[in-house]
């Protein structure tokens, strides 16, 4: 910020008018008015965060608030509309950016005008009010932060590829005019899917709530399979809702809840359709479209919570990620114009989010001539016996003996 002498800029802008009283005066751009009151408002940026079952909360100061100054001002004299016209042509300037504010109690200022007003009236000829609301601005503009968000933009792309997947289906499944013998089959996938997802996921829903609302789930589904068949806009919701049901599953042990999705998607969905008649080409069209949307649901899902995980090494996120991408692969090869682009930018999404930037320890091997014990072994390698399960469970030593370990051993690495 420029430093004037001592009221310099007030003298250069104040006049006396016919009857002794001195006028203060500002300029905008170089377009000089007269202040009649000024108002600035700033200070800190304050964020309080309260505690249950404490009295004092804790307030952090997150930055300065914008410098903000509200100026009612005018112009005046036998040629007040030529000078009315120059300033609101510096306050609405469309491409100059930040102008230089001459301010007759702050001084000069780099600021931009926000919302403005002009009065004029009969009463008061020969002057026009101005009420403006200046914010000023810094020499440089601060760059924001981009904060990268994987979980997110998955989320948003799997969103995306499960409405693509259910307009798909609504525009190759058409059950109308079909005897109930021809959508048998359709019937048949969608109960043989819905048993098999229920089965995957059961052993591992995270509360006994969640497990009954997912076998209600599967249950209501399969005892109307043979209504959903014919309201293809619903089936998927319907499909879907058994996944939705473990929220807490989600979060808790969305590693073995990722497992169980891919178990799930290769779930026999039924025999082909012996393409004989017209009405079978339908039917085997119609089952083609289901058995392929209700994989694709799966295999959306699969790919909404790889990003979750927390991997134990990098192999088993790689692991992982590629198998819920070769899945969503297999699906975009089989799908139309509607669901295809959608399914692979999620399958994109998902390939640089699996491991992204997050820092897992790879899997080596390490060789013990003689037997020792994997508690011992543990802490040789870790410094702490907090990895012992995950030695045991590796190398399968719970078949033979943990106070035996020896041979080639494969182990985490240390990470940092």
């Amino acid at each position: 910020m420029t430093t004037l002498p001592s009221h310099a800029w007030r003298d250069g802008l104040s006049v006396v008018s016919f009857n002794g009283r001195r006028l203060v005066g500002a300029s905008f751009r170089g377009v000089p008015f007269f202040v009649e009151e000024s108002d600035r408002a700033g200070g800190r940026r304050l964020v309080t965060h309260k505690f249950p079952f404490r009295n004092d909360p804790f307030v952090e100061d997150v930055g300065r608030e914008a410098r903000d100054f509200k100026i009612t001002g005018y112009v005046i004299g036998d040629d007040y509309l030529t000078q009315r016209d120059r300033l609101l042509s510096a306050l609405e300037d469309d491409d100059s950016g930040p102008g230089t504010l001459v301010h007759p109690y702050y001084g000069i200022k780099r600021a931009m005008c926000g919302p403005m007003s002009v009065r004029e009236s009969r009463a008061e000829g020969g002057m026009a009010t101005f009420t403006m609301a200046f914010t000023e601005t810094p020499l440089q503009a601060p760059v924001p932060i981009t904060v990268a968000d994987p979980i997110g933009k998955v989320a948003a792309s799997a969103t995306a590829a499960r409405a693509a997947t259910k307009l798909e289906l609504a525009e190759k499944f058409d059950p109308v005019g079909l005897p109930g013998f021809a959508l048998a089959s359709a019937e048949t996938a969608l109960k043989s899917a819905t048993g098999g997802l229920a089965s995957a996921l059961g052993p591992v829903a995270a509360t006994t709530q969640e497990l009954a609302t997912l076998n209600s789930q599967a249950k209501l589904v399969t005892a109307q399979a043979a209504a959903l068949v014919r309201a293809p806009a619903t089936i998927l919701d319907s499909f879907g809702g058994a996944i939705a049901a473990l929220v807490t599953t989600a979060i808790a042990a969305p590693g073995a809840m990722l497992a169980a999705l891919t178990d799930a998607y290769n779930t026999v969905l039924g025999v082909p359709v012996q393409v004989l008649t017209a009405t079978r080409v339908r039917e085997a069209a119609n089952l083609a479209a289901l058995s392929g949307a209700l994989r694709r649901v799966i295999a959306i899902e699969a790919a909404r919570l790889a990003p979750t995980v927390p991997y134990a090494s990098i192999e088993d996120a790689t692991a992982a990620r590629d198998q819920v991408a070769a899945q969503l692969e297999e699906q975009a090869l089989g799908a139309g114009d509607t669901a295809y682009p959608a399914l692979v930018t999620l399958r994109s999404d998902l390939l640089r989010s699996v491991p992204g930037a997050d820092v897992f320890p790879r899997i080596i091997t390490v060789t013990r001539r003689t037997a020792i014990p994997s508690l011992l072994l543990t802490y040789q390698l870790y410094g702490s016996v907090d990895l012992e399960l995950d030695v045991i469970a590796r190398n399968r030593v719970a078949a033979r003996h943990p106070g035996f370990v020896v041979g080639d051993l494969r182990v985490l690495s240390a990470v940092g």
